[in-house]
């Protein structure tokens, strides 16, 4: 399986970013595996940085500890799924703790792709998002936003109860490109963009999928937008 893939991390108008980006991909024996993620920590509270960074730093532990071992077995998709809701339960009991020792209320969003023998698997908290474009540039948000609107979010990760994930799975049928992006990147990011900019089709090279990204948040800042914008596109083929 053959991936190239392109980052766009910035603050935005916001005086620092509280956004992480992970990407991560690791030939083994039974294929090319990647393990992609975007978090985005929650403006008003405390220490987004931290909760951000600190769920994809925990997400990648698990991938090098649990996942790619399982992988490597054979393990089933009901094996792969309980692993992410331990990682993401035990996240959330740490961030609880990290936040009671410092009097402090922090979270973040989560979105995660783990991508293996053709197939995908997401975890997903919060209004960060994951689409898939086709080879024929058809556009579907995979994810569903936990939110009531901007900054009214019902579902996230961090100083709360846990709560648990959505999960996705699906297959990879031809060239295919997936996009993780936070609220930022997206408010004002329509299919018909996605098409234009992202068409597995028309892109070759990874300088033309950061090119594109700059695009895009060159676009959103015209719009007005204000928050902070970190994108991940990356592309497969079989």
């Amino acid at each position: 399986m053959k991936i190239i893939s392109g980052v766009y991390w910035d603050k935005g108008r916001r005086s620092s970013n509280q956004d992480s980006l992970l990407f991560e991909q690791v030939n083994t024996k039974k294929g090319r595996v990647v393990l992609a993620a975007v978090s985005d920590g929650i403006g008003g509270l405390q220490e987004g940085e931290t909760a951000s960074g600190f769920i994809l730093e925990k997400l990648l532990q698990n991938f090098y500890h649990q996942l790619l071992s399982m992988i490597g077995k054979s393990k089933g998709r009901s094996a792969l799924r309980r692993s992410f809701l331990r990682c993401f339960f035990e996240t959330n009991c740490i961030l609880n703790q990290y936040a009671k020792s410092k009097d402090i209320k922090l979270g973040a969003t989560v979105s995660v792709l783990l991508l293996f023998r053709g197939r995908y698997l997401i975890a997903h908290l919060g209004d960060s998002r994951i689409y898939r474009v086709d080879q024929r540039g058809n556009v579907k948000q995979i994810t569903e936003d936990h939110s009531l609107g901007r900054n009214a979010l019902t579902k996230c990760m961090g100083s709360f109860s846990y709560q648990s994930p959505d999960i996705y799975e699906g297959r990879i049928r031809g060239k295919t490109g997936f996009l993780l992006c936070s609220d930022g990147f997206s408010h004002y990011l329509s299919a018909e963009m996605m098409t234009e900019l992202l068409h597995p089709g028309e892109i070759e090279e990874e300088e033309q999928i950061e090119k594109r990204l700059r695009e895009i948040a060159g676009y959103e800042l015209k719009q007005g937008e204000q928050d902070n914008m970190s994108a991940l596109y990356f592309m497969c083929s079989r």
